[in-house]
């Protein structure tokens, strides 16, 4: 069975990072013939240099605003003509509408990323394709709540929908760099798009709580592209007297979170609103100590004090209750090792499964 999978860029994101994951395991990048019967197979409108690239993709085009990556990626499916297409984030879905056309028995998935819209052209694309698509797929909780179920209502949509929860393919094997010594700085690290929803002034301030409770004892390296939040947060950084405690780190491969992921004790993430949050759920399956809002998919996935640290909106409580589980060895082994348990899910099997049964409907 022949699956395409259609997103925007093969550089740092979510989306990309599973579909890697699936890459790995049911197309070119498996070591050995899947049980599953797919060939999967990526194609992308941009790609990424070397060292930005988080997806190796089959087919890559010359950017998100292309006409020409749009072009290819639509003589693709024609010459494909694969059994499933799916397409991940709007600019590839406005491209399963024309696939109608261009391959009528192929089955079309929208496989939906966030709990709101992007912008204008992002609902108009939707909203256009949830009532023509074959199946709809949340990556998530969110997603679904906030926006597949009730864009569905109200475009009158019917067909089935599913929830597929993404998972990356891991980015190291587990074990953080445990829980600082006692001369040691305790380092956080975030990596993801530097965008305004994920609040990194937040994390900031979490660490200039840190610094005024435990002078010079913090470091962040916040890890991503810029989405339009960085300037912002150099500002604040500088405002605060954190130039020493705050690092940017330019975008990076998984090599380069794995290594930044090693040598740190927590992961913060501190959004507004999520969908699947891919980030912090490969922290989790790294077992560091990961402190979150409870949004998204967070809010069932983890649990406050079980499995994570949640943050409520009080930054001096959160930057107390790290402390105190990095001062006390037998509560921080257990919560590393609840977060572990917390990341497993099963992505690619629900995946596989989900276009096999796709495939093989006769209505």
């Amino acid at each position: 069975m022949k699956v395409l999978h259609l997103i925007h860029e093969t550089s740092f994101g979510g989306v990309e990072s599973a579909a890697e994951n699936l890459r790995l395991s049911l197309g070119s990048g498996a070591t050995a013939p899947n049980d599953a019967g797919i060939r999967y197979r990526v194609g992308a409108l941009g790609g990424a240099g070397p060292d930005l690239e988080v997806v190796h993709a089959d087919v890559v085009g010359r950017g998100v605003n292309s006409p020409r990556a749009a072009l290819r990626l639509l003589r693709e499916i024609r010459r494909e003509r694969p059994d499933v297409l799916i397409t991940s984030l709007w600019r590839v879905v406005a491209l399963g509408l024309a696939a109608r056309v261009l391959s009528p028995r192929t089955r079309w998935v929208v496989w939906a990323h966030n709990s709101r819209y992007s912008n204008r052209a992002d609902a108009l694309v939707h909203r256009l394709a949830l009532a023509r698509a074959d199946e709809v797929w949340s990556d998530s909780e969110a997603s679904w709540e906030g926006l597949v179920r009730p864009e569905r209502a109200r475009v009158r949509a019917d067909g089935t929908h599913r929830i597929i929860k993404p998972e990356a393919a891991p980015i190291a094997e587990p074990g953080a760099a445990g829980r600082p010594g006692p001369e040691e700085l305790l380092r956080l690290v975030y990596w993801g798009r530097l965008a305004r929803p994920k609040r990194l002034d937040l994390a900031i301030d979490l660490v200039a709580e840190l610094e005024r409770t435990r002078p010079g004892g913090a470091r962040l390296t916040i890890i991503g592209p810029d989405a339009g939040a960085r300037a912002d947060l150099v500002a604040r950084v500088e405002r605060l007297g954190l130039g020493g405690s705050v690092e940017f780190a330019p975008a990076a491969d998984r090599a380069g979170i794995a290594a930044a992921a090693a040598r740190a004790h927590a992961f913060v993430q501190l959004s507004d609103f999520e969908g699947f949050a891919m980030s912090a759920h490969e922290a989790l399956a790294l077992g560091l100590v990961c402190v979150v809002t409870p949004v998204g998919d967070l809010v069932a996935d983890t649990h406050d004090g079980v499995d994570s640290i949640h943050h409520h909106g009080d930054i001096a409580d959160t930057a107390r209750r790290l402390l105190d589980v990095m001062d006390d060895p037998e509560e921080h082994g257990r919560l590393a090792a609840a977060a572990r348990a917390a990341a497993d899910g099963g992505f690619v099997d629900s995946f596989a499964q989900a276009c096999r049964d796709l495939a093989g409907r006769t209505e």
